[in-house]
């Protein structure tokens, strides 16, 4: 029995389709494609790498197990690559990282700070992720009081608990 390590041609698109997730989101960085917003900046390419795909497979009409494959793949990829855009777009221990290297020299904590959120205080930082909870419609502010959303709120939290939990992280 052999082994034939040869993509066939529709897992070589897939492969192709995924090294070329990054290099899409690289190319809507810049110049006249540029997407602002780095959330839409990623949905964009993945979703433009997606709609290629499904063109490639609609044209190579490949059996099942290939597009299976070839799918799989390319989620695989788009996972791996948000994992890293997320670390590098909003990552905040990166961030605070970057702050302390751009000053070339040993700081104080309070001057770290202030390097890291721009002058604001540190409280900024806890306020501008209380607004995108708010945001995205996991908790409200009512009369000076934070309140969970039910039941998006509950929910995502019970879920995120019972991750922590099934991957030994404090709850």
């Amino acid at each position: 029995m052999t082994i034939d390590f040869i993509p066939s041609a529709t897992i070589a698109v897939s492969l192709l389709l995924c090294a070329g997730l990054p290099v899409l989101v690289v190319l809507l960085s810049h110049g006249p494609w540029k997407v602002s917003h780095p959330g839409r900046r990623f949905l964009v390419a993945t979703l433009a790498i997606g709609v290629g795909w499904a063109l490639a497979m609609c044209v190579m009409s490949p059996r099942w197990v290939e597009l299976l494959t070839g799918g799989l793949l390319l989620a695989t990829a788009t996972l791996v690559a948000f994992t890293c855009w997320t670390l590098i777009a909003w990552g905040f221990t990166l961030s605070m990282l970057l702050a302390l290297a751009r000053a070339e020299c040993p700081l104080q904590e309070q001057y770290w700070v202030q390097r890291y959120t721009g002058g604001r205080p540190l409280e900024a930082l806890t306020r501008d992720r209380l607004g995108l909870l708010v945001k995205l419609g996991l908790a409200r502010v009512d009369d000076g009081e934070l309140i969970l959303n039910l039941p998006r709120g509950r929910w995502l939290a019970q879920i995120t608990m019972l991750l922590r939990q099934l991957f030994g992280l404090p709850k």
